[in-house]
């Protein structure tokens, strides 16, 4: 099985089961990350049904408030541990696989009982296993080859997730 069908297969069981996508990243990997909730929430290619996917870099007061309150570290973790529910399924978009906010947000996904994907650059240091349910380490370290990679395949896990997902092109 392919890294597309297996992240396919992730996401359409969790939202078969009434359960929500929740996505994040830093930087250019935010804009990915709330690119991607559009994409499932809004109109992909026609005007399918929409999939529910939060992205969790948009809310500034959210974002300023957890930073001010509780550090930078804490960021998205927080937001999981608010809106995650078991058989969510947590998308993390990074670089690199070093900061604290990553390696928070991913464990806390794990003790919800979430599937955890992560997209992230080269030679990465892979965090724990056990804290991630699939990997896709692309094949360059540099930020806007990644970046754009990140697009690449966002574009194609929501074609293959609403083809799945046999989401009306009615409008409704």
């Amino acid at each position: 099985m392919d890294k597309l069908e297996e992240t396919s297969n992730l996401i359409v069981e969790a939202l078969k089961k009434g359960n929500k996508v929740l996505t994040f990243g830093v930087g250019g990997n935010a804009a990915n990350a709330i690119h991607f909730a559009a994409e499932m929430a809004g109109k992909f290619e026609q005007y399918e049904r929409p999939l529910p996917c939060i992205d969790l870099c948009s809310n500034v007061s959210i974002l300023t408030a957890i930073t001010n309150d509780f550090g930078w570290e804490h960021i998205f973790e927080r937001q999981i541990r608010a809106l995650a529910k078991p058989g969510d399924v947590v998308v993390a978009l990074s670089i690199g696989t070093s900061g604290e906010y990553l390696k928070n947000a991913l464990y806390e996904a794990r003790l919800v009982d979430c599937k955890t994907i992560l997209i992230c650059g080269k030679n990465s240091k892979i965090i724990s296993p056990k804290l991630i349910n699939l990997v896709w380490e692309l094949d360059s370290d540099s930020t806007p080859w990644v970046q754009e990679e990140q697009l690449r395949i966002i574009h194609q896990i929501c074609g293959s997730v609403k083809s799945r997902m046999e989401v009306p092109s009615n409008g409704e």
